[in-house]
């Protein structure tokens, strides 16, 4: 007998700064958030009758064994696999066989000049091999979709993201590992003298044509002007390829009624979409915005329009009028995932946001949105829901009635991008919530799936921020009711998070995933000066997950380090790079402590030669700042170790 299970989350509010760019492609109204240090707490009792069903008494699922492995499908330095959306990186084909996609980078070079669109395919029996390195011949891509042409070629669509456009990369018949890329195509040069930039591309084909919705990068700076259209900064487009004709039918047209009285601005990874014979669907949403849906039966010729998610602060007045409201609302956070079922019923899931109006700190005559980072509930809507229902949560690890998630988790770099004071790390992806990424999958008897990233109570790195796994909920009813939680991954000690999954099922679920040594990525979340996330390499995980199993709740939701294992033995686990470096007189170094250790600090010459040494006394756990005194030391290159109980740490100086 099963239960609803009754979840809300505790969360102070977390100001949200538009025109603050993230990390890899500056972009107008992208998010940055300051937040608070306290901890957060997930209650079973606090919301309104649930619509996720789990165990009738909350206990914790043990550890099974698994009946299945994860293979590893290639290894990438580029650890951003998406800002917010999954999107379409995995296909199931109709005899078993499976193609892959991923952003792929096989060094850590600066600004990853060889990254491109990593690729692998399951023939019934074996993965390819070798697979790190892009199938593209030339350019700076990424952000690949993955589909199946009409005559059995594959093709794959990833951004240039230099220029803007798409590469658009075919191979003689699925499984071949060699492709012919044209391109960029859509790159919207339409406007004379005027530079637009379409990336970020979700694509999928079905019946002759490829659907593709994008969004527009900005940078002023560097003279790529903000585009605006129907009273929307970079605008989500819409368009489609012919494939016989090999031409665009239409290129980046704004759906109808797409404009400003929905929304003020568009954003990188907002969006899904999905196809099924002639049927399109296209869901449009972001932090604060609402859950659009666009969607036609005869190929994209004609659309129409759905409210999902009946978000009242709409467009350039939403701030101002949730202001006047003087209450939070629900909202999304800007991963979404579209299925389309078998019925033509179209899903939609998003990640759970909830926001508050309140007045600039920089201007009072100008009002912005507060949002709550730490939400821990996916929603699902199927078409004739009057109302979103919860699809997804995590798991009360320990049984305690709460969901401990350390601040670390959903906080982000500050506006120099460096730790916040007082924190360890920090390891949230763009602006989503703790709940976030939901990917969608059907099978042959109407059984749902959404896989989606949650932090593991308990699974602590050493800087403090929570490990994520990947869950999966599930439905027999057609998305009446949810039953899960169910832990995918069940690690606990890495990273794994991004996850996808094959939009059909068979008698398995097939997920793909990318596995990181550390919370968070190194692209958006390290600093450094603190050297908070190093620049190593991940591997890109697949998985096929018995639905027996996920029906049937075995897979379970314990993990390998659960609160009781956690090891803390007192080591010096991060020390920074001095800063200034070159230097002289003197110069800093930040340490990280797990537990209070006692400290050595050495100076050493080119040769090995000890020049100083020194203790530095018991230090406590947390953040440290040590002087390195060179003001005796000519100029030339040395080193310095730090040296606690358990190890020590070497890095190398300038003294000028």
């Amino acid at each position: 007998m099963k239960k609803t299970l009754l979840t809300a989350l505790i969360a102070t509010p977390f100001l949200l700064f538009a025109q603050n760019p993230v990390k890899e492609l500056p972009v107008k109204n992208a998010y940055s958030v300051k937040s608070s240090k306290e901890s957060i707490k997930f209650i079973n009792d606090e919301m309104p009758e649930g619509h996720v069903s789990g165990s009738s008494d909350f206990a914790i699922k043990t550890k099974k064994d698994k009946n299945f492995s994860s293979v590893v499908l290639g290894n990438t330095f580029y650890d951003l696999q998406t800002n917010s959306s999954p999107g379409r990186r995995i296909v199931l084909h109709s005899d078993g066989t499976i193609s892959a996609v991923w952003t792929a980078s096989p060094d850590a070079g600066t600004g990853y000049p060889n990254r491109g669109s990593g690729y692998n395919y399951f023939d019934g029996t074996n993965w390819l091999t070798g697979r790190d390195n892009k199938i593209e011949t030339s350019g700076r891509t990424g952000w690949p979709s993955i589909m199946l042409l009409d005559d059995g070629r594959e093709r794959i669509m990833a951004h240039e993201s230099g220029t803007g456009g798409f590469v658009s990369s075919t191979n003689a018949s699925k499984g071949s590992a060699s492709f012919t890329s044209t391109g960029p195509v859509l790159d919207d040069e339409t406007v004379v003298n005027v530079d637009r930039v379409p990336i970020w591309n979700r694509s999928v084909a079905t019946n002759g044509k490829v659907h593709t919705i994008s969004n527009y990068w900005a940078n002023e700076d560097a003279g790529i002007d903000v585009v605006t259209r129907n009273g929307v900064s970079s605008p989500t487009s819409y368009s489609r390829w012919d494939v016989a004709g090999d031409t665009a039918d239409v290129a980046h047209i704004l759906l109808p009624g797409y404009d400003s009285s929905l929304y003020t601005a568009g954003g990188g990874d907002g969006y899904a979409i999905d196809a099924r014979d002639n049927t399109v669907a296209i869901l449009i949403g972001g932090l604060g915005d609402p859950v659009s849906l666009w969607k036609s039966t005869d190929n994209g010729e004609n659309w129409t329009y759905t409210d999902v998610d009946n978000y009242a602060f709409k467009g350039p007045r939403g701030p101002a009028t949730l202001l006047l409201s003087g209450d939070t609302v629900n909202t999304n956070d800007g991963s979404l995932d579209v299925m389309i079922d078998a019925n033509g019923d179209v899903h939609a899931f998003w990640g759970l946001g909830r926001v508050l109006g309140a007045v600039s700190t920089t201007d009072a005559t100008d009002t912005v949105i507060n949002f709550f980072p730490a939400q821990s509930s996916l929603m699902h809507w199927k078409e004739g829901d009057a109302e979103p229902k919860i699809s997804g949560v995590p798991f009360d690890q320990n049984g305690d009635g709460a969901y401990d998630v350390n601040t670390e988790t959903f906080q982000n770099l500050d506006a120099d991008n460096n730790v916040p004071n007082g924190l360890l790390s920090a390891a949230r992806t763009g602006a989503t919530s703790l709940v976030t990424m939901p990917s969608a999958s059907t099978d042959a008897d109407g059984n749902l799936f959404v896989v989606y990233s949650a932090p593991v109570e308990g699974a602590v790195h050493f800087l403090n921020a929570n490990f994520r796994d990947i869950f999966v909920s599930y439905s027999i009813d057609g998305g009446t009711t949810w039953n899960g939680p169910q832990n995918i991954t069940q690690d606990g000690r890495v990273e794994s998070n991004f996850p996808c999954a094959a939009k059909m099922a068979d008698d398995f679920l097939h997920v793909i995933w990318q596995e990181d040594a550390t919370p968070g990525t190194h692209l958006q979340n390290h600093s450094a000066s603190a050297g908070s996330h190093p620049n190593d390499v991940c591997t890109m995980n697949y998985a096929a997950v018995p639905v027996t199993d996920i029906i049937n709740d075995v897979l379970g939701t314990d993990v390998i380090t659960s609160v009781g294992d956690v090891t803390r033995d007192a080591e010096v686990f991060v020390v920074s790079q001095n800063q200034p470096n070159p230097f002289n007189g003197s110069s800093e170094v930040i340490i990280y402590l797990r537990d209070a250790s006692p400290l050595t600090l050495t100076v050493t010459d080119i040769l090995g030669n000890v020049l100083n040494t020194g203790e530095l006394g018991v230090m406590n756990r947390g953040n440290h700042t040590v002087t390195i005194d060179g003001a005796s030391l000519s100029a030339g290159m040395y080193f310095y170790t730090i040296s606690g109980k358990q190890n020590s740490v070497t890095k190398r100086m300038q003294v000028k």
